[in-house]
């Protein structure tokens, strides 16, 4: 028997097609074309969800106008009786990530804004996109660079051959000291973006190759950069609206290559801001024709979309969230409806990381003197387990569907 199966994008889950044939004329009549369309939220595979895309500068403004900034700081700016936000994250830092990390430390969030007099907040779903993406760009340094290590790519990919430190050493050419891009990622990106259409002409005549930097490359070689003059701050940007940025994406014919299999959504990635100044730089280099020139705006709308084609979907297992609802208690409160929780039906088909980020700070405390009257122990969730319980919500919908079954066997 064979069985070829192909993926069509589905809004709460993935379609498999899969047809079946076999070799025996018997089995070729029974089974031949027959085409099976299995909805992955019904199988208790796996779900997707679409998140709401979130925006750096919305965010910044929901830190402050929420109170966030009074506890937490982000890069030494803000409160010092919390944790700093733009640090100590893991680079798998993702929106169920951040949910699980909010869910965990509730509890001692709310006390400690109760001890300083602090008003909860009440946030949106698209209020919590929009501070994840603020969050994300606050950590574009997540591992720290190295200022030996800077000086010697600086050497190797033989920058110091056409680029001096503070005066000019080749005509034409400005020396680091001028530079305005090393305490921004995103000036970086632009500078490199609009610099390489002259850069390789001179690289080629001088026999030079064209230098090539992996993230961690260029995260230390900026650290050494820095080092070597006084520079702004380096958490002084954000990456631009989403809705802008995409229609610059089209406008600048970015478009016209990423699709099909180029597309940027199908190359799932957990790029930081440094990351995309090195793609970007890589990319410049191996593009056919001479790019087209960038403004700064036009750089930083078109990050604040790249970064956002990181997280249009979030999957999750369906049947590992179900034991996740179990094991965490869930339906203590949420299968009683006397406790005035809302009940599965209620969720099924809209809970994401993001929902739930809104329905902790809605509804958190509440639960909080709820699961104290039951006893029941407030409950922590890894950025797995919180991927899984809410594809389990979301999915709760697809589980009253049926499998489809197309006995003529057209595709």
């Amino acid at each position: 028997m064979r069985i070829a199966v192909t993926q069509q994008p589905f809004r709460s889950g993935s379609l498999f097609l899969l047809r079946l044939s076999h070799s025996q004329p018997r089995m070729m009549t029974r089974l031949s074309g027959v085409l099976f369309v299995i909805a992955t939220g019904y199988t208790g595979i796996c779900a997707t969800r679409s998140l709401l895309p979130g925006d750096a500068d919305r965010g910044k403004d929901v830190f402050r106008t929420q109170h966030c900034v009074v506890c937490h700081s982000i890069n030494g700016e803000g409160g010092k009786s919390a944790p700093d936000l733009g640090r100590g994250v893991e680079r798998g830092f993702s929106p169920y990530v951040m949910a699980g990390l909010m869910w965990n430390h509730a509890p001692v969030m709310w006390a400690a804004m109760e001890r300083e007099g602090v008003a909860k907040p009440e946030l949106s779903e698209q209020q919590a996109a929009d501070l994840f993406v603020y969050f994300f760009a606050a950590r574009y340094f997540e591992q720290p660079g190295d200022t030996k290590r800077g000086a010697r790519v600086f050497l190797v990919k033989r920058c110091a051959e056409c680029h001096g430190i503070g005066s000019v050493l080749r005509e034409g050419i400005q020396p680091v000291a001028a530079w305005k891009a090393l305490a921004d990622p995103i000036a970086l990106a632009q500078q490199a973006w609009n610099h390489s259409r002259e850069m390789k002409p001179a690289l080629d005549r001088m026999g030079i190759p064209y230098p090539r930097f992996s993230a961690k490359e260029l995260t230390d070689l900026l650290v050494y950069l820095r080092s070597t003059r006084e520079t702004g701050r380096a958490d002084d940007f954000s990456p631009g609206p989403v809705e802008s940025g995409e229609k610059l994406f089209v406008l600048k014919g970015c478009a016209g290559c990423h699709r099909g299999a180029l597309t940027l959504e199908a190359r799932p990635t957990r790029y930081s801001l440094t990351d995309f100044a090195a793609a970007m730089w890589e990319h410049s280099f191996r593009i056919v024709h001479s790019p087209a020139p960038l403004t700064y705006e036009e750089m930083r709308r078109l990050v604040g979309y790249l970064v956002s084609t990181q997280f249009f979907e979030e999957r999750g297992d369906l049947e590992q969230g179900k034991r996740v609802f179990a094991s965490k208690h869930c339906g203590a409160c949420h299968d009683d409806s006397s406790s005035g929780a809302p009940g599965r039906s209620a969720m099924a088909g809209r809970m994401t990381s993001f929902e739930m980020v809104a329905a902790l700070w809605k509804h958190g405390p509440a639960m909080l003197n709820r699961m104290r009257l039951k006893e029941i122990s407030w409950p922590r969730f890894s950025g797995s387990e919180m991927a899984d319980l809410t594809a389990y919500l979301h999915g709760l919908k697809l589980k009253q569907r049926r499998p489809v079954i197309d006995p003529a066997g057209h595709p």
